[in-house]
């Protein structure tokens, strides 16, 4: 087959139009010999004439059959146009590696603090999460379709003198045949409900073990399919199935199974999914069911957690994965300024620190750093936190041209220094000593887990601002208890 750029096919692309076939379900795939065969819609599609109206309805059919296209449709339904960040923050398995989404105001700070041509087109290229970027295909292929048209959206940010438009990016919008196909995915009128395809696979993707959680998915989605169930019913039931899960973790569940697509009804205590499921098989093959001491951790920040949104506990998948260091910053940023109320934002470029966020007259200057392994602090990398540390205080043009400072206000005169990661070892409280001590700052380290504690406890006004600021004078990792 013919590539885009070559004479053939590359495995990636190949491989990746294969799973798009499947998960719409023209190609069936059976896991004991790794083969694919096409299906009945397959068939259909394929077998009908080029350009005729049943290979087209072949087509809306598979792609209405995919729930995350359905998602879509529904989110556009009020008129209003979104991005690809408006789209994808409320798409796919929220909190979880894999399912990330850029905050949209600090997509278009970043591009409004963009020094250079070159740094604004990296920006644009290479700025989004994972579900934004499901949004942005998903989106592509329903404007094909006729569904879905791309228009400028002019993004508002509301920044310390009121409102001020700061950038425009292109937005989808539904069009009216989109709002008719949407009676299919509900099953309204005369239009007959198209079934929804539920791969076990798509259930998770990056987490640690994602095995598990596409099995107790599985459970659960098959446990409400047809019939209304409580949380406690579910719980139970997973615990017949060797599964033992919290309240928490299954009211997460049921809110991402609305965000995949899954069109979930409640009464009073009770949920049903009334779409009709298809596809979803588990594996015969032996998978490890046990839960790994990664999402026990989740699981009990879970119940922890009641102020802090739950999409922020993707924070611990990202720290301890190192192609993640991006977002890791960002998710980090955004936690301070829409949890917090803090002002500032990730700045992360080159002769920048990652973050740097304020609070009335304190400052944090913030270092994040996601490693698969835990994170030692070397000199190296202490020595630029001096740096930074040197700069802010001197603010001079000829010390760093970029003047990365001038995001802390005028009235912010004390600062604190802070390294953020999955988990720290070594000599890392010895560097941080190291670093006050050269330059008379003061500053700490706290991982992924008791920033989220640290979050919750802020929000919740157990702890206030100004107290937050001391734990940050102690150059050692703070430790909350939960």
């Amino acid at each position: 087959m013919p590539g885009q750029r070559k004479d053939y096919q590359s495995d990636w692309s190949a491989d990746s139009f294969l799973r798009w076939a499947i998960s719409i379900g023209f190609l069936e795939y059976d896991r004991t010999t790794d083969e694919c065969q096409l299906s009945e819609a397959g068939f259909k599609y394929a077998s009908a004439p080029d350009g005729s109206a049943a290979e087209h309805e072949a087509l809306e059919s598979a792609f209405l059959s995919y729930p995350p296209v359905g998602r879509i449709l529904l989110l556009l339904e009020n008129g209003m146009p979104l991005t690809k960040f408006e789209i994808g923050s409320q798409l796919g398995f929220l909190g979880e590696a894999g399912f990330t989404s850029i905050p949209q105001h600090l997509f278009v700070n970043s591009l409004k603090d963009a020094s250079t041509a070159k740094e604004r087109k990296k920006i644009l290229s290479d700025t989004e999460g994972t579900s934004d970027k499901y949004a942005r295909t998903i989106c592509a292929w329903l404007k094909q379709l006729g569904w879905v048209k791309q228009r400028p959206k002019e993004i508002m940010i509301i920044n310390d003198y009121g409102c001020s438009a700061q950038s425009i990016l292109q937005a989808y919008e539904i069009t009216l045949k989109g709002r008719k196909t949407i009676k299919r995915i509900k099953g309204i009128s005369k239009s007959s409900k198209i079934p929804r395809r539920v791969m076990w696979d798509m259930l998770a993707t990056k987490a640690p073990d994602r095995d598990y959680l596409r099995n107790r998915r599985a459970y659960i989605i098959r446990f409400l399919h047809g019939k209304y169930r409580t949380v406690n019913e579910i719980i139970a039931h997973l615990h017949c199935k060797g599964l033992d899960e919290t309240e928490a973790t299954i009211n997460d569940d049921i809110k991402n199974f609305i965000n995949i697509g899954l069109i979930i009804t409640k009464k009073q205590d009770r949920f049903i999914i009334s779409d009709k499921i298809t596809g979803l098989e588990i594996p015969n093959r032996s998978i490890n069911t046990k839960k790994s001491n990664f999402s026990l951790i989740k699981d009990n920040l879970r119940e922890k957690i009641k102020y802090i949104n739950h999409k922020y506990l993707a924070l611990l998948d990202l720290g301890l994965d190192s192609q993640s260091s991006r977002e890791y910053e960002i998710m980090t940023a955004d936690l301070f300024t829409s949890e917090l109320n803090f002002k500032g934002s990730r700045l992360g470029n080159s002769r920048k620190p990652d973050v740097c966020v304020y609070y009335d007259q304190n400052g944090l200057i913030i270092d994040n750093k996601a490693y698969s392994n835990l994170y030692s602090l070397p000199i190296s990398q202490a020595d630029e936190m001096v740096r930074y540390i040197q700069e802010n205080k001197e603010r001079q043009f000829n010390m760093n041209p970029n003047e990365w400072w001038l995001i802390f206000d005028k009235e912010v005169k004390k600062f604190n220094f802070v390294f953020v990661s999955g988990g720290f070892t070594g000599s890392f409280r010895d560097r941080l000593q190291n670093i006050s001590e050269r330059t008379g700052v003061k500053g700490g380290a706290i991982n992924s887990v008791n920033l989220l504690l640290l979050a919750e406890k802020v929000k919740s006004g157990i702890l206030p601002h100004a107290d937050l600021f001391t734990l940050f004078d102690s150059n050692d990792e703070i430790l909350l208890q939960p």
